[in-house]
């Protein structure tokens, strides 16, 4: 089979690229013909390879972007042109904002697959959390009013324009799919999650007073609230360590606001780290925070740290709750610094209560075993190459 994917970053900056990469690595392994394409959006920093076979240019300056948004011509060319040279037999879109709902159009007469990783300028439900100021509790600035508006009501419909030529979409979570249902119209939405990365194993706990967070530093990702209650936490446990793998916008700031805790050793940022090397980090960790903000439609993280056997404490956000269970983790509100100490509080030191969740964590990640995802999408690649449109 001649699969092509398309996201808008080419290499692993965050949960999408991850799963993009995965699932693209497998196919291959499993004899399929298989190309990437992305943007040149953002410069990846060191250690991050590129993983896309084709880079196209991204959207520069004021103008070029405002209406490149709505209608991406260069995308647009150079999409058909990829098309008829590899030929694929299905194209399973990821995020595609970069590329503009002309990438979708520039694909008519193939199979096409639209999996829906996060919050895209399509999602209805989910639309406030592409603009940078959805964080704040009194509501958006008055320019993300503006971009809000013509998010609505010029940028989506042209997304939804072209969805006549997508034959389903996928979500990650119930969660995205129930919130997906309403932009999807008579389209089939099915669920097929993330899956384990490899490089993760079971390792016992070393060490009852580690905490790790891993993920990108943005203002929706929750760490501020993090920091804050761990300066709680360590009126208790004064031994506990907090780590803070990633990169991001917010990191500048974080940093800056963390400093007496850095200088103190209390506190670590450790950057964007290898999959190796975070696979380390979690097996040093007693337990995984994800303190999110915005809801958050899977988290990969999650399984990494189930797989180690880590308990997590997360935000009652999004789909968190569809995985931390009472068994294998803690919810907190989003936001809420107070109740996150308490429940870092409950399970610092307790290394048997750690290890009894961990456990149950472990047990839980089976399910997401990389060979059973890629088997349910060649399920639904087979379905929609049945039943292609005709161009």
């Amino acid at each position: 089979m001649r699969i092509l994917h398309t996201v808008n970053i080419g290499f692993l900056a965050g949960g999408a690229e991850k799963s993009v990469n995965l699932l693209a690595t497998e196919q291959a392994r499993r004899g399929h013909d298989v190309r990437i394409v992305a943007t040149d959006l953002l410069a990846p920093g060191p250690g991050q390879p590129v993983f896309a076979h084709d880079l196209f240019p991204a959207l520069r300056g004021g103008s070029q972007r405002l209406f490149g948004l709505f209608w991406n011509r260069r995308a647009h060319r150079m999409m058909r042109e990829l098309i008829r040279d590899f030929q694929p037999e299905v194209v399973n879109h990821h995020t595609i904002g970069e590329f503009s709902p002309s990438i979708i159009a520039a694909c008519r007469g193939r199979a096409q697959i639209m999996s829906a990783h996060g919050p895209e300028d399509w999602t209805l439900g989910l639309l406030k959390w592409t603009l940078a100021t959805a964080t704040r509790p009194w509501g958006l600035s008055a320019v993300d009013r503006l971009r809000y508006l013509r998010l609505r009501w010029v940028q989506r419909p042209a997304y939804r324009m072209q969805f006549r030529y997508i034959d389903r979409f996928v979500a990650v979570s119930r969660f995205m799919a129930e919130s997906i249902a309403p932009d999807a119209g008579r389209i089939p939405v099915f669920v097929v999650p993330n899956c384990v990365e490899p490089g993760f194993a079971p390792r016992a706990v070393a060490n009852a007073d580690r905490v790790l967070y891993s993920g990108r530093l943005e203002r929706v990702k929750g760490v501020e609230y993090l920091l804050e209650a761990f300066r709680k936490v360590l009126a208790d446990h004064p031994t506990a360590r907090l780590s803070i793998a990633g990169e991001g916008s917010d990191r500048a700031r974080l940093e800056e606001s963390a400093a007496d805790l850095v200088a103190a050793g209390s506190v670590r940022f450790l950057g964007w780290l290898s999959r190796e090397a975070l696979a380390e980090q979690i097996a040093q960790s007693s337990v995984v925070v994800v303190p999110s903000l915005w809801p958050e439609v899977f988290g990969r993280v999650l399984l990494d740290a189930f797989v180690t056997g880590r308990p997590v404490i997360a935000s009652r956000v999004g789909a968190l709750p569809e995985l931390v269970g009472e068994d294998r983790g803690l919810l907190v509100e989003p936001g809420d610094s107070t109740a996150l100490a308490g429940a870092l509080g409950e399970l610092l030191g307790d290394l048997g209560r750690l290890e009894r969740m961990g456990e149950a964590a472990r047990a839980f990640s089976g399910r997401f075993a990389i060979d059973k995802v890629v088997d349910e999408l060649e399920a639904h690649y087979a379905d929609a190459i049945a039943g292609t449109r005709s161009v």
